[in-house]
């Protein structure tokens, strides 16, 4: 899926660029902000364009991927503590168990028995 997504997108890449080199003579005014840019050629706008939108791409990509990592870590941490609380409950023998409900009833009956 992530290859077929690349080709379709380097296939529009391409097909930009080649209508734009043959607008190639073509001059441009471009206002960016409060700028005013006068006889640019318009290939050159959009390579430049093209650039600086794969720049932001890229970066808002990796500000993702940095929180990404981030979450999963403290999954895993979170899964091993866990785990060890699981291999603690495990191990727990029954007897404690057994003694422990044993002792629950035993202080029900005597709150029965007061009232």
């Amino acid at each position: 899926m992530t290859f077929l997504v690349a080709l379709i997108s380097g296939i529009i890449i391409i097909i930009g660029i080649i209508i734009g080199t043959q607008n190639g003579n073509t001059l441009v005014t471009f206002y960016l902000l409060k700028w005013r840019f006068e006889d640019i050629s318009l290939t050159l706008l959009l390579i430049e364009s093209l650039l600086g939108g794969i720049v932001i791409a890229v970066i808002i990509a990796g500000i993702n991927q940095i929180k990404l990592r981030l979450q999963m870590h403290s999954l895993i941490k979170e899964n091993k503590s866990l785990g060890k609380e699981i291999k603690a409950l495990k191990n727990m023998p029954f007897e404690e168990e057994e003694e422990r409900e044993e002792e629950i009833v035993e202080k029900e009956e005597k709150e029965e028995a007061l009232e």
